[in-house]
Formats: structure tokens, sequence, C-alpha cells
């Protein structure tokens, strides 16, 4: 009996760990326009790299269907992903994060960046 509780209790914690976890697709427009509803949520957004930060260490995306333009810092990133991205001819993306305000403004702290072929 006792082995029964502890399986369905650690299958009950691993069930909310992983739905926890997960990343959210959100409006952009809804992201700026709703900033603190948004924070230190795991999101999921997609659009084209506008610039670069000298650094390599943040970049911005403009997503062209709700005209939003969004900060990604790439610091969580090990050095060589950072440089790769930088280097690709790749200009259109899709970031997993962290919703972080920084100086007024929502920005996302990149966990993973995928390439996006169009």
């Amino acid at each position: 009996m006792i082995i029964i509780r502890v399986t369905l209790t650690v299958l009950i914690l691993a069930a909310v760990v992983v739905a926890h976890d997960s990343y959210e697709s959100i409006d952009t427009t809804d992201f700026a326009n709703r900033a603190a509803s948004y924070q230190g949520r795991l999101v999921e957004v997609s659009g084209a790299v506008v610039a670069i930060n000298a650094d390599g260490k943040s970049i911005q995306i403009f997503d062209a269907n709700t005209k939003a333009l969004i900060e990604v810092s790439l610091l969580n990133l090990k050095k060589a992903q950072r440089n790769s991205l930088m280097m690709s001819p790749v200009r259109k993306i899709s970031v997993h994060g962290k919703t972080e305000v920084r100086n007024g403004k929502l920005s996302i702290d990149a966990h993973k960046v995928v390439a996006q072929i169009s």
C-alpha cells in the first residue's frame, strides 16, 4: 500500500513539473500592452531579427503581424550558441524563454533560440 502511494505521489509531482516547464505561445500585441501580466512566465515568440547588440548578448526581434519589437537577452545561452546565431544567415527565429521587466519594458531571457527557415 505504501509503494502505491509513493508511486502515485511521484507521478503527480512529475506531471506538475512537466506542466510548469512548458512554454506558451503568446500574442505579441497582448505581450506589449499587458507587460505586467506576463512577468516571470515561460513564453515562445517568433519574429525577424532586426538588431544585434555589438557584444552579442542581446538581439531585438520584430513580429510583422502585430508590429511588436521585442528585446531578447541571450545571456542564458552558451557563448558558442550566441556566436553561431550571430554568424548564421538565418534571420527569422523562434525564442523560448522567461519574461522579465527591464527599464520599464518587458523582455525575454532566452533559454532556447531556434532558426526558422522560410
